[in-house]
């Protein structure tokens, strides 16, 4: 185990970069994370979530999982919800998906209805697959719901065009933003995917769909539009560019 990584003892065996994001959320109270498909990204976020509720020394803690819709976080997490809470005494609600141990709370919520999130506090949060998820989603709903207990927020997800998740993974990378941090991990560097797999992935993909979605390209063209290959090419020649 590297140092600096607390992990619960609920069976989460961490790969290294998820090692990576466990830190990064120790240290900063807003973490950005792209990772390429694949890479556990959410059994990392339940197990964060489930490591700082632990953690948590306020009364009656209380967590978040958003997915973009309800029944994807049903689908995506509530099983690895249930099985990491399962040592902790765990006592799931289907009804409402949640699970309650030790005094706290674990919530899975879909961004489609934000309502079922108005008026509740939250002292941890995280957003999964952002860019398909309304930012206002945050602004207005989640922040106010992190204020008082000055609870964190992750973002993750992959890339799909340079769409609000790409302007947050540019916040995140301006060091002058206080308290905010960026992590980026590609398949190539991660080692996580054998690379015959991913060679042949990208034989099936394309080569901008495999940009996209394995080496975390914001600027791979989307799949059917017209101008996309135009202007990837445009770009790597350095023939877009701001202008004052």
């Amino acid at each position: 185990m590297e140092e600096g990584v607390e992990v619960v003892e609920t069976g989460y065996k961490p790969r290294i970069p998820q090692k990576e994001i466990h830190k990064a959320i120790k240290k900063h109270r807003w973490t950005v994370a792209v990772c390429h498909r694949r890479m556990g990204k959410t059994v990392c976020a339940i197990n964060q979530l489930i490591h700082s509720a632990l953690q948590c020394d306020r009364k009656a803690p209380q967590f978040a999982y958003i997915a973009p819709t309800y029944s994807q976080a049903k689908r995506i997490a509530w099983d690895y919800l249930k099985e990491y809470t399962r040592p902790l005494g765990g006592v799931a609600n289907v009804a409402e998906l949640r699970v309650d141990f030790m005094g706290r709370r674990i919530s899975l919520y879909g961004a489609d209805n934000p309502d079922a999130l108005r008026g509740i506090y939250l002292d941890g949060a995280v957003i999964d697959e952002y860019g398909d998820v309304n930012p206002s989603l945050f602004t207005e709903v989640i922040r106010p719901a992190l204020s008082d207990r000055l609870g964190w927020a992750m973002f993750i997800g992959t890339p799909k065009g340079a769409n609000h998740f790409k302007e947050l993974r540019d916040f995140a990378d301006d060091t002058s933003n206080d308290n905010w941090v960026l992590k980026e991990f590609k398949a190539s560097e991660t080692k996580l995917i054998a690379e015959e797999e991913l060679q042949d992935a990208k034989k099936a993909m394309g080569d901008n769909k495999y940009q996209q979605e394995f080496e975390i390209s914001f600027d791979a063209p989307i799949v059917g539009s017209y101008y996309g290959e135009i202007i990837k090419d445009l770009d790597s020649r350095n023939h877009i560019r701001e202008i004052p």
